[in-house]
């Protein structure tokens, strides 16, 4: 099993979580599951996002940096108001 820890800057954080949900079957058929959002006490459009995954370590990390590495996903969130230079993500696991 692994975690995934993202951190970033939306826009607006109700309109980015409605297109979020929406495409959680999508995320779901990559092998992770939302697990939680987590703002910072300053800034609800700044969070932390967990994933849970029954992946093995090696395997999320791959899945996830091939994600964010991939141009068509980074114009697609962006499109939703991620703001995709401020992406920072961790792949834990046992």
């Amino acid at each position: 099993m692994s975690k995934v820890f993202i951190t970033h800057r939306v826009k607006d954080y109700a309109a980015w979580k409605h297109e979020y949900d929406a495409d959680a079957a999508n995320m779901q058929a990559l092998g992770f599951n939302d697990s939680g959002h987590f703002h910072t006490a300053a800034d609800p459009n700044h969070f932390l996002i967990t994933w849970d995954s029954e992946l093995e370590l090696k395997e999320a990390k791959a899945r996830v940096t091939k994600l964010f590495s991939d141009p068509d996903f980074l114009g697609f969130i962006e499109r939703q108001g991620v703001f995709v230079d401020e992406i920072e993500f961790w792949v834990a696991g046992d």
